[in-house]
């Protein structure tokens, strides 16, 4: 019989082994192969200048990959994505009284709320 682990939550990390996971594969893959693919633009007389790029590369994936004291539950890479679509999953919306009257109501004087 195999043992298969139960996991604590929906939101749970893959664990690869030795403190390692499946987002920090994928995140070095991501920027690696990036930086791989933008490569191909330098000239060959411009070798230093490559490495120097594949370096950077290896500097933002390490940069991209850590978790922020800030938000420890999330990685910078996960930080920026939200900013960047700007998702608020939990955002609460307030109707003003205004929404469900005319205006013309409202500069009278009308304030009855419904009743």
């Amino acid at each position: 019989m195999e043992d298969f682990g139960v996991v604590p939550d929906v939101k749970s990390e893959i664990k690869l082994g030795l403190g390692i996971f499946l987002k920090d594969v994928g995140c070095f893959g991501v920027v690696g192969g990036i930086a791989l693919a933008l490569s191909n633009l330098f000239p060959p007389t411009q070798a230093p200048q490559q490495t120097l790029f594949f370096i950077v590369g290896g500097i933002l994936a390490v940069y991209l990959d850590l978790r922020p004291r800030t938000n420890p539950g999330k990685r910078n890479f996960e930080v920026i994505w939200m900013l960047i679509i700007n998702r608020q999953p939990k955002l609460f919306k307030s109707f003003g009284y205004y929404e469900f009257k005319t205006i013309d109501s409202v500069r009278k004087g009308d304030h009855n709320f419904g009743n």
